[in-house]
C-alpha cells in the first residue's frame, strides 16, 4: 500500500514540527506543538467567508463558538464541526482554516464549537460542551440564520468519536433532529485504540495516552459515547458520509461504523481513500490526492444538509 504522491514529504515535515513522543513532553508544550502545524502547513484564510466569535446559552451555561458564514450561501444548512486532537491538544486556531474552507467549499454556514479539553476536563465535560452548543445554536437558530432542521453533525479523529456520540444524545435526549453525519477517520472503539498498533502519524502510545487522559477510569472507555462500537445502538441515526484512510489504523472503525448503520437501514457513503494517512488533510496543498478527497468531502457535508430542502423542493 503505497503512499499517495507528495505524503512522504508531508510526513517528515510533520514529525519535525511535533515529534512522535510529543506526548510525553507537558501539557503546555504538546499544545504548542500541536498549534505549530498551522505554521508548518500554512494556509489562506477564504476571503469569501466572514469569521465570528460567538456565544450560545444551554440551561445555566454560556458556551463559545465560532461561525464561518459564507458571503453567498447556498442555503440555510448548517455543518457543526467538531475538532480533532485527541480530546487533549487543539484550539478553535488549530482547525481555524480547515473550517473556513469547510464552509467556503460547501457554501454553507458552519459552526465550530469550542470545548475543555482532558486530562484536565475528562470525558464528558467536551462532550457536554459540544452536545450543550449544538443545543444553543438550535435554539438561537433564527438569529444565526440557519434551519435548525438541517443540521450535519462533523469531525476529524477524536472529533468525529465525539461528532457520533453528540448523535446518540441528540437521539437519546430527545434533542436536535440531525440530518447527517460527515465523519473524517472516527475513533470509535477506544478499548482497541487503546492498544493501537502504529502508523504513520498516530503511534500506539500515543493512542495510549489519549485514552486515559479522556476516560481515565477503566468503566468509562467502554461506555457507548466512548466506544460506541462496543455498547453503541444505532437506529434512528441520521445518513452519514464517512471519509477513511487506507493507511490509519482507524480504518477499522469507519468500516465498522458503515456496517452497524446499513444493519439499520440507515443510508451511509464509505470512502476509504488510498495511499492517505491519519491527519492527512492538513497536506491538502502538498497531495493531489488529499486535495481531491478533501473537495468530496466538503461537496457531500453539503449535499447532506440539503436533503431536506431538496425533497422540499420536488
Amino acid at each position: 500500500m503505497p503512499l499517495a504522491a507528495g505524503l512522504q514529504t508531508f510526513i517528515d515535515r510533520y514529525n519535525r514540527a511535533m515529534p512522535p513522543d510529543f506526548y510525553t513532553r507537558p501539557l503546555a508544550e504538546q499544545r504548542a506543538l500541536y498549534l505549530g502545524l498551522t505554521l508548518e502547513f500554512p494556509y489562506e484564510l477564504p476571503p469569501d467567508v466572514i469569521i465570528t466569535d460567538d456565544v450560545v446559552a444551554h440551561g445555566r451555561r454560556r458556551l463559545s463558538i465560532r461561525v464561518y458564514r459564507p458571503r453567498s450561501p447556498v442555503g440555510r444548512g448548517l455543518l457543526v464541526y467538531i475538532r480533532g486532537g485527541g480530546f487533549v491538544v487543539g484550539s478553535l486556531e488549530t482547525h481555524n482554516t480547515v473550517v473556513a474552507e469547510l464552509a467556503c467549499r460547501s457554501g454553507l454556514v458552519t459552526i465550530a464549537p469550542d470545548f475543555r479539553l482532558a486530562p484536565e476536563h475528562p470525558f464528558p465535560a467536551a462532550l457536554e460542551d459540544c452536545y450543550g452548543a449544538l443545543c444553543g445554536i438550535v435554539v438561537e437558530a433564527a438569529r444565526l440564520g440557519i434551519d435548525p432542521d438541517r443540521i450535519v453533525i462533523a469531525g476529524d479523529s477524536s472529533g468525529a468519536n465525539m461528532a457520533v456520540a453528540v448523535a446518540l444524545m441528540a437521539r437519546d435526549r430527545g434533542g436536535p433532529k440531525l440530518c447527517g453525519q460527515a465523519l473524517i477517520s472516527p475513533v470509535l472503539d477506544l478499548t482497541r485504540w487503546r492498544r493501537g498498533a502504529d502508523v504513520q502519524l498516530l503511534t500506539g502510545r500515543e493512542n495510549e495516552y489519549y485514552t486515559a487522559c479522556y476516560a481515565p477510569d477503566p468503566w468509562q472507555v467502554a461506555h457507548p459515547y466512548v466506544s460506541p462500537l462496543l455498547r453503541g445502538t444505532f437506529d434512528g441515526l441520521p445518513p452519514a458520509y464517512l471519509m477513511g484512510a487506507e493507511l490509519d489504523s482507524l480504518r477499522v472503525d469507519a468500516e465498522a461504523y458503515a456496517r452497524c448503520l446499513r444493519e439499520h437501514r440507515i443510508d451511509v457513503d464509505l470512502v476509504i481513500e488510498p495511499g492517505l494517512v491519519h491527519s492527512a488533510v492538513r497536506a491538502r496543498g502538498l497531495c493531489p490526492q488529499v486535495e481531491d478527497a478533501w473537495a468530496r468531502y466538503c461537496s457531500r457535508a453539503a449535499r447532506l444538509a440539503c436533503v431536506k430542502e431538496n425533497h422540499a423542493s420536488k
